[in-house]
């Protein structure tokens, strides 16, 4: 008698755990694998000291030099079919793409779905270059040396949607998307728009509201990177909040996140009207804008692109911070991802710099190190 009740009673509790265990948040993921492997990508980001020997190089002398490093394989790729600016620049977003997608195919369980919804910014990123250079006449070819494949879509959906001839095909390919949301709030057919800043800024909001509700605080590792996002929510509000500021512009819509961690999103269209000195004393009730508060009247003299970069470099120290507090976690990766995307930016700049002419502190003032 002794086995069937001792079966039954497995069978039982069996049961009962499969109901329980669906509703206790689970940590799933390889963390100390993919967090090791990123560290080792992290040691090889370039570092100011290389930016400030490239500043003083020509253009095929920056080529070989990324080309001995992290870029090798794209550029010894590349090297028959582009050369000078335009080797630099394809060789980046391919190396890009390639270096996040291994990423998300060396990670499992939550943590590959975390960092992959985190990388669909690549998406919104490539739609906006691709109606930007349909409305403004770009080339094929232009429009897709541009392009980082590292998000959900792949890169031969996104040269089909380059190749289609008008913007409203382009959206009609889009339909069910956030894109075509943000279109469809517009009210309009895409050629029927003629200034786009409206239907970006929207994208930007789906895109941070989509992301804000797959990841709940469910277990600590959705926890950690939904403040994590929260946290970008305000950098991304403080970057807008200051170029208009700066600029004086006026808007008809609302440009600004919602789900910010610190900076109250109700706050910030009148925070736009504010003068210097009362900015600045609203900026220092914020820990996160608390040292910006500081050099507000400096930054301001120097025009909205310096306001824009403290802002920027504030986002990688912010990252870099919480990386270093919770090592085996996603946000490591996380700080890595946006690390290497402004190597990759600040790449981009140093050539086209070089390419324009313009004085190495001309462009080092550009760079966010």
């Amino acid at each position: 008698m002794a086995a069937p009740m001792n079966s039954g009673r497995q069978s039982y509790l069996s049961q009962y755990w499969r109901r329980v265990m669906r509703h206790v948040p689970i940590e799933s993921g390889n963390y100390p694998y993919v967090t090791a492997r990123v560290r080792a990508k992290k040691a090889a980001l370039l570092s100011p000291d290389v930016y400030e020997r490239m500043l003083q190089m020509e253009i095929p002398q920056i080529a070989r030099v990324i080309g001995e490093g992290a870029y090798k394989a794209e550029v010894l790729a590349l090297a028959s079919k582009a050369s000078g600016v335009d080797l630099i620049e394809l060789a980046t977003s391919r190396n890009l793409a390639a270096v996040f997608t291994q990423i998300i195919g060396f990670s499992e369980g939550e943590l590959r779905q975390m960092i992959g919804w985190y990388l669909d910014r690549f998406d919104v990123q490539n739609i906006k270059t691709i109606v930007r250079g349909k409305t403004f006449g770009a080339s094929p070819t232009e429009i897709s040396e541009d392009l980082v494949a590292a998000g959900s879509m792949k890169e031969s959906f996104l040269q089909a949607l380059i190749e289609l001839p008008t913007l409203d095909d382009v959206f009609d390919r889009l339909e069910g998307t956030i894109y075509a949301q943000a279109l469809a709030a517009l009210g309009k057919r895409a050629s029927e728009v003629e200034r786009w800043n409206e239907w970006e800024d929207r994208v930007t909001q789906l895109y941070y509201e989509n992301l804000l509700f797959v990841v709940p605080e469910r277990t600590d590792g959705t926890r950690l990177m939904r403040e994590f996002v929260r946290r970008e929510v305000d950098i991304v509000n403080l970057k807008t909040l200051l170029r208009l500021w700066a600029s004086k512009a006026t808007l008809q819509y609302d440009p600004f996140l919602a789900g910010g961690l610190e900076l109250p999103k109700g706050e910030l269209a009148e925070m736009v009207q504010m003068d210097v000195n009362a900015l600045t004393a609203r900026l220092r009730d914020y820990t996160l804008t608390e040292d910006l508060a500081s050099r507000l009247r400096d930054l301001q003299a120097l025009g909205v692109g310096q306001l824009v970069r403290s802002v920027e470099k504030l986002h990688l120290l912010e990252a870099g911070r919480y990386a270093h507090v919770h090592p085996l976690s996603v946000l490591p990766i996380l700080d890595y991802v946006v690390r290497k995307d402004r190597e990759v930016q600040n790449l981009r700049i140093i050539a086209r710099g070089k390419e324009s002419a313009m004085e190495p502190d001309v462009i080092r003032d550009l760079l966010v190190v």
